[in-house]
């Protein structure tokens, strides 16, 4: 049976309201296209709403590199890796404790920040720079490729890059490599966030040896990728890859890439290892799940074993922080705090005691730092400064994300991870901030900043930046 046709008003007002209808469904689809592709998680509980996704630009990043090649020839004299005079900085500073005590740094920044040495663009991944004389070096991700970058402390531009097959992503902290290249007698050592480890000459990144030790023993990359940075100590170069049959904690011939010896095992953790002076003996501290050990960095001989859970997915990120000379301080995120124990030792063996507890601090991504008898770290997102001897919180200080901090001339860089800089004093008293400004565009940072020679170098997934911190 036909339909009688619809008054012509009647018909008008149904297309109209099918238009509405259909215009609202547009409208509520692109707000959650927008909204899938425009959150991001930045640490906290909750992902974050952003307009622009953290990401490199690979197009203008290549055409900038291309243009400065034409401009300075990539040639470096020897004077350019020439640490003789200048110590080298690794992964937090020259004894990887984040004090940069040799550093004499400006302590007082105009509104707009202190000057800019330069500004570049860089491919994606959380590594922060090791330095050697005039070059400063990092990992960043290309596309399908992971790329070491040598550049110049002075210009910014690249001197040499060394690239290779290997992507890694997952969707709390983005794609790219975690972990930050180690400088050692003219050759660079850098491990990817697939486990690839490559020794390069850092004057030419020319390829000396590589290999994986991940695939090697048969361990499983980390949810968030390898983290760990490299470790150097004397002829060695040690990594923590995890492993079941006594090859969790691996040393290498620095020269050679064969294996010296190997320790322990366990699973491996993102903490990069810490070599601290603890009763009068040099001590290699190394997180694995659920416990901190200590070895004799000479040949991985247990010294002593501390318990560590974590409340989530093996996630043990800070570093191990010397309070005195048989005090160690551990710590990390995830509602777990820090823990003060002191390592005894009796009858030429050595356990561990507990001191204190806190929950005041809970590092989640960075590692504090001790400063004239006082802590200074981030709990999750807030600054806090804590006494060392008991634990006890002595302020609260601003919000700064899931950050890094470093210090230099009594006081504190903090890098936020909306890529916020701040200069706090390590004053035990009371929070003083001197200073802030936005240092980064293009989203999420989780890079640590790093210093050397007055110069400040700081970046994220998108772009790099060398802040002139020489004092006049």
């Amino acid at each position: 049976m036909d339909r009688e046709p619809l008054p012509a008003g009647e018909a008008v007002k149904l297309t109209r309201k099918r238009k509405i209808l259909l215009g609202a469904f547009a409208f509520i689809v692109g707000i959650l296209w927008v909204a899938c592709n425009h959150l991001e998680w930045r640490g906290g509980g909750i992902p974050k709403m952003v307009w622009r996704p953290s990401a490199p630009d690979i197009d203008k990043l290549r055409k900038q590199r291309a243009d400065d090649s034409k401009v300075v020839p990539a040639k470096i004299s020897k004077e350019d890796v020439n640490a003789t005079k200048i110590s080298p900085v690794g992964f937090r500073g020259v004894n990887g404790d984040g004090v940069y005590e040799d550093e004499i740094i400006l302590t007082s920044w105009p509104e707009q920040g202190p000057p800019v040495l330069w500004r570049k663009l860089i491919g994606g991944g959380h590594s922060s720079f090791a330095m050697a004389g005039n070059l400063a070096f990092t990992i960043e991700q290309q596309e399908n490729n992971e790329v070491v970058v040598a550049f110049s402390t002075q210009t910014g531009r690249a001197q040499w890059s060394f690239e290779y097959s290997a992507k890694f992503e997952e969707y709390f902290g983005g794609i790219g490599p975690r972990s930050t290249p180690a400088w050692d007698e003219g050759r660079l050592y850098s491990l990817g966030a697939k486990g690839h480890l490559h020794c390069l000459d850092a004057n030419t990144g020319k390829l000396i040896w590589g290999k994986n030790l991940m695939t090697e023993n048969k361990a499983e990359i980390p949810y968030w990728g390898v983290s760990a940075s490299p470790f150097i100590y004397k002829n060695t170069v040690i990594l923590t890859p995890g492993g079941e049959n006594d090859d969790a904690i691996v040393a290498l011939d620095k020269e050679s890439g064969k294996k010296v010896w190997s320790a322990l095992n366990g699973v491996q953790t993102y903490s990069t290892p810490v070599l601290l002076e603890l009763l009068g003996k040099e001590q290699l501290l190394v997180s694995l799940k659920d416990k901190v050990v200590a070895i004799n960095p000479n040949d991985g001989t247990l010294l002593w074993s501390h318990p560590w859970k974590i409340f989530m997915n093996n996630n043990n990120i800070a570093q191990p922080t010397r309070l005195a000379e048989d005090v160690v301080l551990i710590s990390a995120g995830y509602g777990t705090g820090a823990e003060a124990f002191q390592i005894v030792s009796k009858d030429n063996a050595m356990s561990t005691e507990s001191l204190w507890k806190s929950k005041s601090l809970k590092t989640k991504f960075s590692s504090p730092v001790l400063w004239k008898g006082h802590l200074y770290g981030l709990n999750d997102n807030r600054l806090v400064c804590l006494d060392a001897k008991n634990g006890s919180l002595k302020w609260r200080g601003d919000k700064f994300g899931y950050g890094q901090i470093i210090a230099a001339s009594g006081h504190l860089i903090v890098l936020g991870d909306d890529g916020d800089l701040a200069l706090v004093e390590m004053n035990p008293d009371q929070f003083v901030q001197k200073a802030k400004f936005k240092a980064l565009k293009g989203g999420r940072t989780w890079n640590y900043p790093a210093l050397s020679q007055g110069l400040l170098f700081v970046r994220n997934s998108y772009e790099m930046v060398c802040y002139d911190l020489r004092a006049k």
